[in-house]
């Protein structure tokens, strides 16, 4: 487990981050494997003088023509230098309580099971960024009983489904000039 630091009405609180929630964790995995006299065989390239390359031994480097190292390439965001977001296992990241009705408006993308000392029930507001990166993503937790989990995505305004026109077009009252049309389908 991996300890996550949020800021909870001035007090610090250490969350314990487990594993991330996936498919193959719930309905289990198959991998294929390739196996010689009992030994599993990795990929690889077979190079033009008979030398084996494995995956293992490859690695890459940004470089000009020349072969020189290139620096790293700058990220811009209308024209201005993105800030590099640190990662939350580096920061303390802010947490809020919010209305278990905000759950609605959020669409989960990843799952991780936490262990939450000191937190009460119910929803809370945050950010996690598993690694450094230029957008941070939102994330909830949501503690019920013994149970909490971290659920990161994004928010999206959805309306609810009720008695509200979506296109209102639909429901336009005819005008005369469609009344007065003398084509129909009964003069075919």
């Amino acid at each position: 487990m991996k300890p996550v630091n949020v800021s909870l009405n001035g007090s610090t609180l250490s969350l314990q981050l487990g594993d991330k929630i996936t498919k193959d964790l719930l309905y289990g995995e198959v991998r294929p494997r390739v196996e010689k006299d009992g030994q599993a065989l990795e990929r690889g390239w077979l190079l033009p003088d008979g030398t084996l390359l494995r995956r293992s031994q490859l690695t890459s480097a940004t470089v000009d023509p020349e072969g020189t190292p290139v620096e790293t390439p700058q990220a811009l965001i209308d024209g201005n230098p993105a800030e590099l977001i640190a990662s939350s296992f580096e920061k303390e990241a802010e947490l809020k309580p919010v209305p278990l009705t905000r759950l609605i408006e959020f669409t989960t993308t990843d799952t991780y099971a936490l262990e939450s000392s000191g937190l009460a029930p119910g929803l809370y507001e945050t950010t996690f960024n598993y690694r450094k990166g230029y957008h941070a993503r939102d994330a909830l937790v949501l503690v019920k009983g013994q149970e909490s989990w971290l659920l990161v995505g994004q928010f999206k305004r959805l309306p609810f489904v009720g008695k509200t026109l979506a296109y209102s077009f639909f429901d336009a009252a005819e005008d005369e000039a469609d009344e007065a049309d003398p084509l129909d389908f009964s003069m075919m």
